[in-house]
């Protein structure tokens, strides 16, 4: 039988994508917490009572491609110092019983735990053994990868009864040249049969998990094979497809937006970020950001500022999610206007954010939608892609 299949165009992505997370395997003790932690962002409690609603795993910031918007972006000489910074290495792996010492303690509260960041899960040899910690602590687990790995089928049957819950899977186009402009490094046939055969094996099985969602980012180049693949993927039995307009810029961009002073925004009746009351990030090596949407570029280079908030290996989830540190942050976010009378809150973590102060980050923004591909990358004598000089 065919599976029920839903098209998401931009306007609702935002509403319907991730909804299952939190519907699915709720218990009332989950959503008591979640209740709480609503409360506690509207009165914008600086102490937390509730757990954090989901928690963001970064198994390992190792990736097997170089995306053209990614840290992960092969630099040349015309590349900028962030870009060049970037420092990575095999043993930036997350422990198994590390992982499961982070699931035990989140369990019966927690609703979901998302397991990657900047790299692809995949990587990580343990990643189907982490998902069924995840499941027996009662956790719907999210994968997002972009799935250009030599699969075997009997690794794809490991996936699918590991107890993942969702599975995004990143398929940017259904040819090579354009699929292979921005993944760059990935074989779109891999993609197209791993995803296939995983359905192929979900439906034999007569398994509900994991559900399967797939990302299309459009770009100028590929928008004409959207029509296409969502027919194609409605045939493999998705059970869901979003599609959004791309990034043609880079994560390491935006520095110098951070370099100009501080202009907050004014006091809303809500805080003006949710992250600080309802999730956190971990590193691979328990170190804690409050976000994966900022200083994108610090956090994998020595020689930059991380803003790092705590280490859930010398502590706790617990004792980093309502640190003073945590606390700082939440003040913030309920009222930016006290970075100028509380001067440390221009050195933690969210000091700068486009979501909180005036910058002029959307200077450096080159979307998909305005911009081609073409304008800005080209394919030089190597055949790598590489960034043209603006």
């Amino acid at each position: 039988m065919r599976r029920n299949f839903g098209y998401v165009p931009d306007s609702l992505r935002h509403a319907n994508r991730r909804h299952g997370w939190f519907i699915e395997n709720l218990t009332p003790r989950k959503l008591l917490n979640l209740l709480v932690a609503s409360t506690q962002f509207v009165l914008k409690h600086e102490v937390m009572k509730a757990w954090p609603a989901t928690v963001k795993v970064d198994i390992s910031p190792l990736c097997n491609l170089h995306c053209t918007v990614c840290v992960h972006a092969r630099p040349t000489e015309k590349s900028g110092s962030a870009l060049k910074a970037q420092d990575f290495d095999g043993r930036q792996k997350m422990r198994l019983d590390q992982f499961e010492q982070v699931m035990n303690e989140v369990s019966g509260k927690t609703m979901a735990v998302s397991m990657y960041y900047l790299g692809d899960p995949l990587v990580h040899p343990d990643l189907d053994a982490m998902c069924r910690i995840a499941w027996h602590a009662g956790l719907n687990s999210h994968v997002s990868t972009n799935f250009s790995f030599a699969l075997s089928d009997e690794r794809i049957a490991s996936i699918v009864t590991s107890g993942l819950t969702h599975l995004t899977v990143c398929l940017d186009g259904l040819s090579q040249e354009k699929y292979g402009r921005t993944r760059v490094g990935g074989r779109v046939d891999v993609v197209l049969d791993n995803l296939e055969r995983l359905l192929r094996y979900r439906r034999e099985t007569g398994r509900t998990y994991p559900r399967v969602e797939v990302q299309f980012i459009k770009f100028q180049h590929n928008v004409d094979e959207l029509e296409e693949a969502v027919r194609r993927f409605h045939d493999f039995g998705v059970d869901q497809i979003t599609d959004f307009w791309g990034s043609l810029h880079n994560y390491t961009d935006f520095i110098a937006s951070r370099d100009a002073p501080l202009k907050p925004q004014g006091r809303r009746s809500l805080s003006q970020c949710y992250w600080p009351h309802f999730a956190l990030l971990i590193k691979y090596n328990g170190d804690v950001i409050p976000c994966c949407h900022y200083r994108i570029d610090a956090q994998y280079s020595g020689s930059r500022d991380q803003r790092i908030v705590g280490n859930v290996f010398e502590s706790s989830v617990w004792d980093v999610w309502n640190s003073t540190e945590y606390q700082a942050l939440r003040r913030l976010v309920a009222n930016p206007e006290r970075v100028h009378q509380e001067t440390d809150l221009a050195q933690t973590f969210c000091a700068g954010c486009p979501r909180i102060f005036e910058t002029d980050a959307a200077e450096f923004v080159r979307g998909a939608d305005a911009h081609r591909w073409e304008d800005l990358y080209m394919v030089d004598e190597g055949q790598r892609v590489v960034r043209r000089l603006e």
